[in-house]
C-alpha cells in the first residue's frame, strides 16, 4: 500500500476505540515510558496533546511533571513556516489552523528545538525497523533535519503509537528524520541511535 492508503487505514482504526480502550492504552504506553533510562536523564520532554485517535501521553505527562521534568507541547513557528517551536504543556494555550491547542507563543516562553531533550511524536503507522508516518504535514521532519547534518544527539526522537499501527515495511522518504525508538502500549521497539 502507498502511504495515503496506510494513513487512511490507520486512522480509521484508531477512531474506532472507545474511550476507556484509550484510557488503558495511555496508562499502559506510560509505564513503559517511564522505564526507559533516557526519562531518568531528560530534563525537558516535548509530547503532544492526543488528536484524531492518537495514543495519549497524558498519564504519562502528569508523572513526568510530578517528577519535576518540564513538560512542553509543540507550536508551529510564527517565523520558520513549516517548523515547530516549544513551550510549557500548562501554560497558556491557542487553537492552531488545524484546530489543536497549542502553546501561544505570545505568552510563553519558547523553546528551540536543540533546547529540548526528548521528543514524544505522534505516529500513523510504523515498522519494525524505525520507519515512520506521520499525518503527512512534514512539521516534525522540517524541525529536525538538523540531527541528519549536525552530528547532534539532542533531542532524541521517539515515536508513539498503538501497538496495531505497526505494518510490514513502510516505504521511506529522504526527508523522513529517524527516531531513536518508537514505543506503543505494548512494546518498545529501538530503532537508529
Amino acid at each position: 500500500m502507498d502511504r495515503n492508503s496506510i494513513r487512511q487505514q490507520m486512522r480509521e482504526q484508531r477512531m474506532q476505540l472507545s474511550s476507556q480502550q484509550q484510557l488503558l492504552s495511555a496508562r499502559k504506553l506510560a509505564q513503559l515510558l517511564l522505564k526507559q533510562s533516557w526519562f531518568q536523564r531528560a530534563n525537558n520532554i516535548a509530547m503532544y496533546l492526543a488528536n484524531d485517535g492518537e495514543i495519549d501521553p497524558r498519564v504519562f505527562a502528569d508523572i513526568a511533571h510530578h517528577r519535576g521534568k518540564q513538560c512542553l507541547l509543540p507550536s508551529m513557528h510564527p517565523a520558520k513556516s513549516g517548523h515547530l517551536w516549544f513551550g510549557d504543556y500548562d501554560g497558556i494555550k491557542t487553537t492552531n489552523k488545524f484546530g489543536i491547542e497549542e502553546p501561544d507563543s505570545k505568552r510563553n516562553q519558547m523553546l528551540n528545538p536543540k533546547q529540548v531533550d526528548i521528543v514524544l511524536l505522534p505516529l500513523v503507522a510504523f515498522d519494525q525497523q524505525g520507519g515512520r508516518l506521520g499525518m503527512g504535514g512534514g512539521y516534525y521532519d522540517r524541525t529536525f533535519e538538523f540531527l541528519q547534518t549536525s552530528g547532534l544527539q539532542k533531542p532524541r526522537l521517539i515515536g508513539l503509537a498503538h501497538h496495531f499501527q505497526q505494518v510490514e515495511k513502510l516505504p521511506i522518504e529522504s526527508w523522513d528524520v529517524p527516531l531513536s525508538a518508537i514505543i506503543t502500549d505494548e512494546k518498545v521497539i529501538t530503532a537508529a541511535s
